[in-house]
């Protein structure tokens, strides 16, 4: 099962990636890694749609199954019931945070023709600039609800914990939120959480909603707790009707965080799936040198996916080969797709490689990732990693020798 997953997460993707890149979407593709920064006369948008070679075949992974979220599919008719539970989100964030639907209105008109700049131009002339200010205000505001009903709600038999939600919509709308085509400006979600509390608070919740927080630093230091276990799960608990009681306090809580650590990269995502992208790959600085790499310049340091791709990909060996010349694979202590290293010392050697989870959802989530890396001009980093991946799986068995090391899990 897992398997199968990766390698439709790669091997019908990966001959396809190897082309050049053809027009397409809003932003238009870019091609290998070598053209990824060539010069384009055309400004990539913050939020652009899927290249036109990537949806063939694939489109269902790009259409949102019961929200949308921004321009690019509001109005279609199979989300008529998710409009009907933004309004609900919406109001429900209005009414529980004491927030003024007339001032963040006029904020966010106020900013329009900066905010319609960040689509597709054909995507946003079709309505009127006060149609549009509604639209981002309905979406933005149910958008930060939904999170915060899933990161601080209750009991999954408690319907009205997540305001309406029904329990089995829960991880499609999670889906629909990590669709290119479903993104809202950073810009739009600053001006709706400046109010409510601090970067560094919303980017922690930001990193629950991801199932990423490693990082409790924020919450111990907060609370004052020196013990962190079973912490977070009896905060949610306690939180989830208190929520508003604590807001106050939170939006003024200075955190001296590490400049470098991930709660600061919010500040410079233009989107979500970008800031989920950052985290997943990891901080490229956060790794250290492999003797190897030692005396690589900077532009190759540590951290870069490419740097171990170029080792191991230099051989053309598969998992089981690696493994029959001597080389262990075992699972680096972080799920960082950058935390990617290899060790020698002449005699023996370790591949060490994140785990990662693969589910139904994988396939969506990666086609995603690909196509945002496409049509923007951040580093081909995702896709790097899948090529380095493709690498190493030519047979179901390289896939079982992976999860003996503890590579991957089917949830």
């Amino acid at each position: 099962m897992a398997g199968n997953e990766v390698r439709l997460s790669e091997e019908d993707l990966i001959k396809n990636l190897e082309q050049p890149a053809g027009g397409g979407g809003g932003g238009g593709g870019s091609g290998g890694e070598k053209e990824e920064k060539s010069p384009s006369s055309t400004p990539k948008l913050q939020c652009p749609e899927v290249p036109q070679r990537l949806q063939k075949g694939a489109e269902d992974c790009f259409e949102p199954k019961v929200i949308s979220l921004g321009p690019y599919h509001h109005g279609k008719p199979h989300l008529k019931e998710g409009e009907t539970l933004k309004l609900k989100l919406a109001a429900t964030y209005f009414r529980e945070y004491k927030l003024s639907k007339d001032k963040i209105y006029e904020n966010i008109s106020l900013h329009i023709e900066e905010l319609k700049q960040c689509y597709n131009q054909k995507s946003t002339e079709e309505y009127t600039d006060e149609e549009l200010s509604v639209m981002l205000l309905v979406d933005g505001c149910a958008f930060l609800q939904y999170i915060l009903c899933v990161c601080l709600g209750g009991n999954n038999s408690q319907h009205e914990e997540y305001g309406g939600i029904r329990y089995q919509d829960l991880s499609r709308i999670h889906q629909d939120t990590l669709l290119l085509e479903n993104q809202l400006p950073y810009q739009l979600l600053h001006k709706l959480i400046e109010n409510i509390m601090s970067n560094d608070a919303w980017t922690v919740i930001f990193q629950e909603f991801f199932g990423m927080s490693t990082d409790e630093s924020f919450f111990l230091e907060f609370f004052g707790i020196k013990e962190k276990e079973l912490f977070l799960r009896k905060m949610k608990n306690y939180c989830r009707r208190r929520l508003p009681q604590f807001l106050p306090i939170i939006k003024n809580f200075n955190h001296n965080s590490n400049p470098k650590s991930e709660k600061d990269q919010s500040k410079s995502c233009p989107h979500l799936l970008d800031l989920y992208r950052k985290i997943f790959l990891g901080d490229e600085r956060s790794y250290p040198l492999t003797h190897s790499e030692s005396s690589t310049t900077e532009k190759k340091g540590p951290g870069l996916v490419g740097d171990v791709k170029d080792q191991v990909m230099a051989s053309f060996k598969n998992v089981k080969e690696l493994m029959a010349a001597g080389i262990r694979i075992k699972r680096s202590p972080t799920r960082h797709l950058r935390d990617i290293s290899f060790h020698s010392n002449g005699i023996t050697a370790c591949l060490k490689i994140p785990l990662i989870a693969i589910d139904n959802s994988t396939k969506t989530l990666f086609l995603n990732l690909i196509a945002y890396e496409m049509s923007s001009d951040v580093p081909h980093d995702f896709i790097s990693y899948l090529r380095f991946l493709d690498s190493l799986i030519d047979h179901d068995d390289d896939v079982k020798e992976l999860q003996s090391a503890g590579y991957s899990k089917t949830i």
